[in-house]
């Protein structure tokens, strides 16, 4: 799908927007030399050579056993999907010729029935196999998209709501497709006409709307299911706008305007266009379509439709998936496109933030902006966009050094331009953070962000309570500014870089180090980059295999109640293992590792940009979750968790 964001009557840079959304996001596996069972389009897609390759593997398949009706199947679908996907427009496969090289004996298998039905493309007669496909083996799922439009085509609303019953209980709809749909609804107003394109954004709605009772005053229309003659003129006679009569003789792209400009003329009713339809069918509505979130308002006299945006998304979206990574399943690659359908909306937005002195609301959409740009893709673009409005837009009010945050950076080498604090950020850093957002008043922002204080002696070990303080934060106390920040959300973590990232870009400073940065949390691969500081193949950072050094001290801060006590250690005649603090202590503590970072190992485990997984281990872990390849799992903000902030040069 291309995207061109013309006339929404709010400015947008186009060069950006175009590369954005200029391709839907596919996986690579076209080197695969195994077949595998073919997955609808709507599900996963894949390049067209992963397609080509994989119609020969079962080609290969059917001519082992040419009576196998499961490897005619996915020939015939891989096939068929190797001449959608095609660069040229030219089939790749003959699909006629696959149909009738199926020996007969196989003619009363759901396998037959069901390719008979999809190389028949929209023959209305071929729902004649669709029913016999489906009358063989009605336990089948994979036709039940199909039996639903047949039954709405036929307006048969019972059977229709019937087998979308059966699609959600077969869990066809994972849980971000449906609050992608919601979005889309929520788009809209009461009583709308809701023009949608393709399956994601059609079968997932009327689930919604007639299986689970959201949204059923908005009239949901499938412009290609409009350009069956029966479907059309019942939808259009409901809505009382008069019959359109479609020339078989007529392009494809043809149908589709005369529908769309009939509904939008002949109806009293909002009409809105799902942003997923292609901008040629939206291009030719004109100046005439306004931006409200998923979809797009039909609108002939101008009105405000950041107003009505801004209210969808901070009060009607549900927008906690798009904050965490998206699942790791085979939907992944068609959600992760769909969910780029958010950024013209947000990006909208956030100029309107920027613009109207809301510097904190834009801020806090920056970070899901992110996630939703990388996971599709369009990642470089996106900060392509967010730095052009860094120097311009400045920060309200910051106590924040930018000195300060030049002179903690160290130099990741074997990363081009990628930087990470010597330390994990510290309870006074972060409390700069808080009084920022108290100063600008940012208060929905401060409850997201604040860190509960923690009852320390509480977690001691049962036969540690009754030591004194001096004895329990010898070597600081976990709520000293110099320890680091714990107990705070991933959220809160991205929203303190995102600030930061403001902070430095906006100084006017000119003996800061970079024009441009943009701070974040690393992935995976960049934190262990970080944590070998050059060397291969060792367990830790120092360099090492073990945890002690040749006196028998630790050379982190673990949880170390079940090694021996260190002989030579100034707690030696204490009897107890002891690698220098039952908590966190302070976050220079310890020895460097060759890059000049410290407490890689230990301390507080670190977060990554994965929410829910850190790296690193704690006081609270034992040694193993210390080595460099380890990694720890969390469900909720801790005691032990923290975070260090790494940085890229963006200019």
């Amino acid at each position: 799908m291309i995207f061109k964001f013309e006339k929404m009557k709010t400015t947008l840079p186009v060069s950006i927007l175009v590369l954005l959304f200029a391709t839907n996001i596919f996986a690579n596996r076209s080197n695969l030399l195994l077949p595998e069972p073919i997955q609808p389009l709507s599900k996963v897609a894949y390049p067209m050579e992963y397609y080509a390759d994989q119609a020969n593997l079962w080609q290969l398949e059917t001519v082992k056993n040419t009576m196998n009706p499961d490897a005619w199947l996915n020939y015939f679908r891989a096939a068929r999907y190797a001449n959608i996907l095609s660069r040229d427009g030219q089939p790749a496969f003959d699909l006629p010729a696959i149909v009738t090289s199926i020996p007969t004996a196989l003619t009363n298998t759901f396998e037959y029935q069901f390719i008979r039905f999809l190389n028949a493309n929209w023959d209305e007669r071929r729902f004649e196999y669709l029913l016999k496909a489906h009358e063989i083996a009605p336990q089948r799922t994979e036709v039940y998209h199909d039996l639903v439009t047949y039954y709405e085509t036929k307006g048969e609303q019972s059977q229709a709501l019937f087998y979308l019953e059966k699609l959600f209980e077969a869990g066809d709809f994972p849980a971000e497709l449906l609050a992608w749909n919601y979005n889309l609804l929520a788009s809209v107003e009461p009583d709308a006409i809701l023009l949608t394109y393709g399956d994601n954004d059609t079968y997932p709605l009327w689930v919604l709307q007639s299986a689970r009772g959201i949204r059923k005053d908005v009239k949901v229309l499938n412009i290609n299911l409009l350009l069956m003659d029966d479907y059309r003129e019942k939808a259009l006679k409901e809505l009382g706008i008069a019959k359109v009569d479609l020339n078989p003789s007529e392009e494809y792209k043809e149908k589709c305007l005369k529908v769309l400009k009939q509904i939008t003329a002949s109806t009293v009713k909002p009409v809105y266009v799902a942003n997923t339809m292609p901008e040629p069918l939206r291009q030719a509505l004109g100046d005439s379509l306004y931006l409200t979130g998923l979809a797009f308002c039909y609108a002939p006299v101008a009105f405000d439709n950041l107003a009505l945006l801004k209210n969808n998304y901070e009060n009607r979206f549900l927008l906690d998936y798009l904050r965490v990574d998206f699942s790791p399943d085979s939907v992944s690659s068609v959600l992760s496109s769909m969910n780029l359908q958010y950024l013209p909306a947000f990006i909208l937005l956030h100029q309107h933030y920027e613009a109207s002195g809301e510097k904190f609301k834009a801020a806090n959409l920056e970070p899901i902006m992110r996630r939703v740009a990388k996971e599709g893709g369009r990642e470089a673009e996106l900060e392509n966009y967010l730095a052009s409005y860094s120097k311009s837009s400045g920060v309200l009010e910051s106590t924040i050094s930018v000195r300060g945050l030049d002179k903690g950076l160290k130099k990741i080498h074997g990363a081009q331009g990628l930087y990470a604090f010597d330390t994990e950020v510290t309870n006074g850093q972060y409390e700069a953070f808080l009084m920022d957002l108290v100063k600008n008043r940012a208060y929905d922002l401060l409850e997201t962000c604040k860190a509960p204080r923690t009852d320390w002696r509480s977690l001691l070990p049962e036969q540690y309570k009754n030591l004194p303080d001096s004895e329990v934060f010898k070597n600081a106390n976990p709520d000293d500014p110099q320890a680091p920040i714990v107990n705070i959300s991933h959220e809160a973590a991205e929203q303190y870089c995102a600030w930061i990232t403001k902070v430095y870009n906006a100084s006017n400073d000119k003996k800061k180090a970079f024009r441009k940065v943009r701070f974040r949390l690393p992935s995976e691969a960049e934190w262990e980059l970080a944590a070998k500081a050059g060397r291969k193949d060792v367990p830790y950072p120092w360099g090492g295999y073990f945890i002690r050094n040749s006196k028998g001290c630790f050379l982190a801060n673990y949880d170390v109640q079940k090694e021996e006590p260190c002989k030579d250690c100034p707690s030696a005649n204490t009897g107890r293992p002891d690698d220098g603090g039952f908590f966190p202590v302070k976050v220079d503590s310890y020895f460097p590792n060759d890059f000049g970072l410290y407490n890689v190992s230990g301390n507080v485990a670190e977060m990554i940009d994965q929410p829910g997984v850190t790296k690193g281990g704690s006081w609270n872990e034992i040694p193993y979750y210390g080595q460099i390849t380890s990694h720890n799992t969390y469900t909720s903000p801790q005691p032990f968790i923290g975070f260090r902030v790494f940085m890229e040069v963006v200019e």
